[in-house]
């Protein structure tokens, strides 16, 4: 579900940091990760920030320490409840297309990624600085240059059904042309992230036709929908 943003939320460290797997299913996770890595080329099983409680009165979300395999685990199980956390950017060009990308597994979606532990500052998350990385790694752009991102504004809370993950999502306007920006994607494409493997320019009514099966990416219909209401 998405939702506007009317409080910023408080993100931080949930006590204990590491969520701990149960004894009674690691070795079940560990045969259906070995599975799914075999059918699947390019996934690795690093660390991600679950959302280990969400108080919904506060607006405060607390996070914890996971691995990506419990994730993927949980998507099929119901005896383990991962839920990751995002940030994310639904960027607009000056002729109004909106940015999206498809990565090396062929699924659409907006620059952004889980958030990880490298984006704490002490017992806090700083969605900003997560959003900051993300951009760079994915289309080496500056946030903070004006050259780049003419402005930009948290406005949605991403929350699971669909799918299983949190998120927060930014608006923002580039100062490139859709020529333009393709033209640096071009010449920047083999130093940035590998996952990025196209990057599509294209208008509302484009994204809506879009094929967006993957309840975790679902939500970008909902979103391009709140935002050309408005």
């Amino acid at each position: 579900m998405l939702k506007a943003i009317k409080k910023v939320p408080i993100i931080k460290k949930a006590q204990p940091f590491e969520i701990q797997l149960k004894d009674n299913i690691k070795d079940s996770v560990n045969k259906y990760w070995e599975e799914f890595i075999c059918e699947k080329e390019g996934y690795w099983d690093g660390k991600i920030l679950s959302v280990a409680r969400f108080d919904v009165n506060n607006f405060v979300i607390e996070v914890g320490e996971a691995q990506y395999s419990w994730l993927i685990y949980s998507k099929n199980h119901n005896d383990l409840d991962v839920r990751s956390f995002f940030v994310s950017i639904l960027l607009k060009t000056l002729d109004d297309k909106y940015v999206l990308i498809k990565n090396n597994h062929n699924k659409f979606n907006i620059i952004g990624g889980m958030a990880d532990s490298k984006d704490l500052n002490g017992d806090y998350f700083s969605p900003e600085l997560c959003l900051k990385r993300e951009l760079f790694e994915e289309l080496h752009l500056d946030l903070k240059n004006k050259n780049h991102v003419l402005n930009y504004q948290m406005k949605y809370l991403k929350t699971p059904e669909p799918g299983r993950n949190y998120g927060v999502v930014y608006i923002g306007n580039l100062n490139f042309y859709s020529k333009d920006l393709l033209d640096y994607f071009s010449r920047v494409k083999d130093i940035v992230d590998s996952e990025v493997n196209h990057v599509l320019l294209l208008n509302s009514e484009e994204v809506l036709q879009l094929d967006l099966t993957d309840n975790d990416i679902s939500y970008l219909k909902d979103l391009i929908s709140y935002e050309v209401k408005e």
